[in-house]
């Protein structure tokens, strides 16, 4: 308050009020984001426990998923379409406890999670 008001040395670091919008997600919204993801594969084949798809997804400031790409494959394609495909049945992501939906995320997904 102090610079806003101009009593601020010239030294003290200024402040610009985004902490807040340019916080992550919180602990407990992947694993929320990850289960209503999961809940919409559909996937019968068989693959290794440990095959790890992550999909980087993009969302608008109102949840809608506006892209999602594969950026390390679990080396299984059928599982990592399954998530995609998922994640394209999801289409809105949930709101944070803060309200806000994170921009850009990284979501990995397993077959026994």
């Amino acid at each position: 308050m102090q610079r806003e008001a101009g009593d601020a040395s010239p030294n003290a670091p200024a402040t610009s009020g985004t902490a807040a919008a340019n916080a992550g997600p919180s602990a407990s919204y992947s694993a929320r984001l990850v289960s209503l993801i999961r809940s919409n594969i559909v996937f019968t084949g068989a693959v290794a426990a440990t095959a790890t798809a992550e999909v980087e997804v993009r969302a608008g400031p109102s949840g809608s998923i506006l892209s999602r790409r594969l950026i390390k494959s679990s080396g299984q394609p059928d599982w990592d379409e399954a998530v995609l495909r998922a994640i394209d049945r999801t289409a809105t992501l949930p709101r944070d406890t803060d309200g806000r939906v994170p921009p850009v995320l990284i979501i990995s997904f397993r077959p026994r999670e």
